[in-house]
C-alpha cells in the first residue's frame, strides 16, 4: 500500500503530463491517494496504467507534430529564402535538402554539378564526372554559415562581371579531382532552426553523419567493373527505405574539412565512425588541450531579461564579421566588405551554441584516419603550441600531414594567398587517393 502510494505521488505529480498547471496534477494525485486510501489498491494501480498509457500517447502526438513541423521547414523558411536578398549569393550553387537520420528535420546541403558530367577512360568505358572525382563535404564555424564562408563572389554571373572569385568550392571544383559541398548547421543560412532554437555539437555532429551517407549514396555508383565491388546496405534519403549499392576499397568515401569550431565537429565525426570518411582535414581547428568547456549550472535561475533576449536573438555585426582579418595587406578591404555584407545576409541573427562541454571529447588519440592539420602561422585562434599538441597526439596508423601558411591568419582561403591553401588540400587528397588505390591493386 505504501509503495503504491509512493507511485501516486511520484508518476501522477511528477510525470504525468509536466507542462500541465500544478492544479490539475494536484486534483489527480487525490484522486489516486483517495482509491488507496479507500482501500482500493487495484482501482489505482489501473488508474495508474491508463493514465501513463494517455501521456505515453500524448508524447507520441506531441513528437510527431514537432517532426512534421520541422520537416516540412525549407530553405524557403529562411534568410536565404527564394526572392530575398541573400538568394542571390547561391548563384552556380546546387541546393539540395538532406534530411537529418536523427529526427527527420531538413538538412541544407550545397554542391557543384559538372557542365558535362559524361566522360571517356582509357578503356572506353564512360563515367559519370560526378561520381569519379572525390566528394569533400566542408563544415563551417560557430558564427557564419557555409555560403558567406565558402562561396564568397563565386557563381557564373560574377564571372561575366570580371569579379575575381574568393569562393572555395568554385576553386576546389576547378582543380578536376574533387567534387565540393558544404552543409549549414541547425539555424545557420539555409538550414532552418528546429524547436529547441539551438544549436548543439553532438546535433551537428549526427546531422554531419546523415549528410556523409547522403553523398556517399549520391557517388555510390563507381565505373569500375561489378566483380571489384560488394554490395552493402545504405540508407535512401529520398525514400526513407534500405536499399542495395555497390561499395569497394576503391570506391572512396568522402573527405571531411572542417574550419574553426567546425573543425572539432569533424573531428568527433572522425572519431565517433570512421568508416563514414576516407580523409580528414582540420583547417584552423580551434583544439586547445587545456581549455574545458564548462557543463550549465543545473538549477540556474534566467532572469526574464535575459530569457526575452535569447528568445529575440542577438544581432551579429559587422565588427564580428571582419575580425578573421587580422593581417595588413593579406585581403584587400573591397572583399572583405563583401564577406560582412554577405554574412550578415545570411546570418543576421546569432546562432545559440549550447551543451559545449561535449567538445570536451575531442581526442586526438581516437583518430585513426588519414589527417591534414592545417592553419596560418599567424592565426590567433589556433596557437603553434596547440596545433603541435593536436597533429603529434593522432592515433597511430594512418598517413598525416601538418601545413603552416606563412602570412596567413585564421581565414586562410578568403586571402590573396587561397591558391597555396587550394594546392595543399588537393595534393593530401588526390596522393592519398593514389597511394590507397595503388596499394589495393
Amino acid at each position: 500500500m505504501q509503495l503504491l502510494r509512493s507511485q501516486a505521488q511520484s508518476v501522477v505529480c511528477k510525470i504525468i503530463w509536466p507542462t500541465e498547471s500544478k492544479e490539475f496534477r494536484r486534483q489527480y494525485s487525490s484522486l489516486t491517494l483517495n482509491l488507496v486510501q479507500c482501500r482500493h489498491p487495484t482501482a489505482a494501480a489501473a488508474f495508474l496504467s491508463t493514465m501513463s498509457s494517455r501521456r505515453s500517447r500524448h508524447l507520441d502526438k506531441k513528437m510527431k507534430l514537432t517532426t512534421a513541423n520541422t520537416s516540412s521547414l525549407s530553405i524557403a523558411d529562411t534568410a536565404l529564402g527564394k526572392g530575398s536578398e541573400a538568394a542571390a549569393l547561391l548563384d552556380g550553387l546546387e541546393v539540395y535538402t538532406v534530411p537529418s537520420l536523427a529526427d527527420r528535420h531538413p538538412l541544407t546541403v550545397y554542391g557543384i554539378k559538372p557542365e558535362n558530367t559524361q566522360h571517356s577512360v582509357p578503356n572506353g568505358t564512360s563515367i559519370n564526372l560526378t561520381n569519379w572525382r572525390r566528394p569533400i563535404l566542408l563544415l563551417h564555424g560557430r558564427t557564419w554559415s557555409s555560403v558567406p564562408v565558402y562561396h564568397l563572389l563565386g557563381g557564373p554571373n560574377r564571372r561575366e562581371k570580371g569579379e575575381e572569385s574568393r569562393s572555395l568550392m568554385d576553386a576546389l571544383f576547378h582543380t578536376q579531382n574533387l567534387q565540393p559541398y558544404c552543409m549549414d548547421f541547425r539555424g545557420f543560412g539555409g538550414t532552418p532552426a528546429d524547436e529547441t532554437c539551438k544549436v548543439t555539437p553532438h546535433t551537428c555532429v549526427a546531422d554531419v553523419e546523415s549528410v556523409l551517407q547522403w553523398i556517399s549514396s549520391q557517388h555510390g555508383l563507381h565505373w569500375l567493373p561489378e566483380e571489384d565491388c560488394s554490395y552493402d546496405s545504405e540508407c535512401d534519403h529520398d525514400e526513407g527505405k534500405v536499399v542495395k549499392r555497390k561499395t569497394c576499397e576503391k570506391c572512396e568515401m568522402p573527405v571531411l574539412l572542417g574550419w574553426s569550431q567546425g573543425a572539432l565537429i569533424a573531428q568527433l565525426v572522425a572519431q565517433k565512425d570512421p568508416a563514414l570518411l576516407s580523409q580528414l582535414i582540420l583547417y584552423g581547428s580551434i583544439y586547445d588541450p587545456l581549455v574545458r568547456y564548462p557543463r550549465a549550472p543545473l538549477y540556474a535561475q534566467t532572469s526574464e531579461l535575459d530569457r526575452n533576449s535569447r528568445n529575440e536573438g542577438v544581432q551579429n555585426t559587422y565588427d564580428a564579421a571582419i575580425e578573421d582579418f587580422t593581417i595588413e595587406g593579406s585581403i584587400p578591404k573591397d572583399p572583405a566588405k563583401q564577406f560582412a555584407r554577405a554574412a550578415l545576409l545570411c546570418d543576421p541573427i546569432k546562432v545559440r551554441w549550447s551543451s559545449l562541454h561535449e567538445l570536451n571529447n575531442v581526442d586526438p588519440a581516437r583518430v585513426h584516419v588519414p589527417t591534414l592539420v592545417i592553419a596560418g602561422d599567424q592565426d590567433p585562434y589556433c596557437p603553434l603550441r596547440a596545433q603541435q599538441e593536436l597533429f603529434c597526439n593522432l592515433g597511430r596508423g594512418a598517413d598525416r600531414c601538418w601545413s603552416i601558411l606563412s602570412g596567413s591568419d585564421h581565414a586562410i582561403h578568403l586571402l590573396d594567398a587561397r591558391a597555396r591553401f587550394v594546392q595543399i588540400v588537393e595534393n593530401f587528397t588526390v596522393i592519398g587517393r593514389r597511394n590507397k588505390i595503388g596499394s589495393s591493386v
